[in-house]
This record gives C-alpha cells, structure tokens and sequence, in this order.
C-alpha cells in the first residue's frame, strides 16, 4: 500500500520511507515482501525532501525503515534487520560459509559493476566507454566463477534458493539494463551482450532475479528509471 505523510503521529506499525526509482529502496521493498512483512509504505520526494523527514533519519536519506516504533538506516544494515526479523524465511542460509559467500558477491558487485556503471553515467559523454567495457568485462568474468561455484544452474546466486545475494543486486542490475538500453550506442550494447553470451550462468541469474515476482511487484517501470537519469543530467 502506497501513501503519503499526512501526521506527525508515529505509527506503532513497520514503516519504509521510500523513493520510487531508488535502487537501494527497491532492495528493502523486495527483501519485506519476501519476508512477508506487512508494512506501510511513504514515498519521499527526493527533490523536494520533506522538513519532517529528518526526524526518521537525521540525513533525510532513503531509503529508512520504522519498526517496533525504532527508526532504522542504511540499506545493508535494513537488509540484514529484515532477515532477523523472519528467519524462517532463510533470505541467509544457516551455513555460515554460504553466508559468507552472499555477503561477498554482494560487495564485488556493488564495487566492480554498480560502481563502475555509476560512474560511466554520471559524465556519459565524456566517459571512455572501452575501459567501462572493460571493466565490465573484468566483473563479469569474476561473477560468474562466483555462480558457478554455487551451482552449475540457477537461476539464482545460490541455484534454486533464492536469498539476500538476488534481492540485493536484483535493482542495479535491472537498473544497468534499462540504462544500457536507452543511452549507450548500439555498438557499445552489442559489445556488453557479447560478453555476457560467454556466460549461460550469469545471463539466467539475471534473468532470474528480474523475474522473481516481488521484484517485478515492487519495480517502477523503465520509462521513469530513464527519467530520473535525464533529470539527474539536467541538473
């Protein structure tokens, strides 16, 4: 359930203060329905934050989280409450080296793609799209080692259980190909798809996860992940 903010009255219920093509917030909205925690949602205006915001997270940042009448920040420490909260939902396997491995493909991801991606589309234009391929390529290469040493097949991280590793890298990966799509050449598009024809494991991982119904029931559309970007460059 969408709502805005109409009282200053803290609710005694589970709260996710939210921005519509925020990927860190669509990991918090994947990882709640998952858990199946019911739970309001506000949505924040990331252009026009509310005064009354900062009293939830001191840095009016999303995405935030209220339950048990506590406020929450910081989307991996949300992630990580969220599987407390329900772990017979088992988003963490109980092997503390599967554990383990989640919580690294989440970080290499975050460091050798998402950051890398950030980076190209913050200066599109005057960025080198060859060392982006490349890098891309690096990561890719890596990741899906990674894939395969969970399991010959998916589609997700860990093979057929789905945990924190796909709600986590689900939004950026998704976001990637929207971008990809809509402001890269088609040459440079081509080069990318090539590299990831090399890698069966990897294309349905990312298939996968895209796919997973709480993903596709918590994300906003192509048409305004693009937007957000043109407006993004127009400031």
């Amino acid at each position: 359930m969408m709502t805005s903010y109409c009282s200053s009255e803290i609710a005694e219920k589970t709260i996710l203060y939210s921005a519509l093509t925020c990927p860190f917030s669509q990991r918090i909205a994947i990882a709640l329905k998952e858990a199946e925690i019911e739970h309001e949602t506000v949505l924040i205006d990331l252009s026009n934050k509310p005064e009354w915001y900062k009293d939830v997270n001191v840095d009016k940042k999303v995405p935030s989280l209220t339950t048990y009448g506590i406020n929450f920040a910081e989307p991996s420490v949300l992630i990580e409450l969220i599987n407390e909260l329900k772990p017979q939902k088992r988003l963490l396997p109980t092997d503390p080296v599967k554990r383990a491995q989640i919580r690294f493909v989440i970080q290499y991801y975050w460091c050798k793609v998402s950051l890398a991606w950030f980076s190209h589309f913050q200066n599109l234009k005057g960025s080198d799209s060859r060392k982006y391929i490349a890098k891309l390529q690096v990561a890719y290469t890596r990741i899906n080692e990674l894939l395969l040493q969970q399991s010959p097949m998916g589609p997700y991280f860990l093979g057929q259980q789905y945990s924190l590793a796909d709600i986590v890298i689900a939004p950026f990966a998704s976001q990637l190909e929207t971008t990809h799509k809509a402001f890269l050449s088609g040459i440079v598009q081509q080069e990318i798809n090539q590299i990831k024809q090399c890698y069966p494991r990897l294309q349905e991982f990312i298939q996968g996860i895209v796919n997973r119904p709480s993903f596709k029931e918590t994300y906003p559309g192509d048409e305004l992940i693009i937007e957000s970007f043109q407006r993004a460059w127009k400031k």
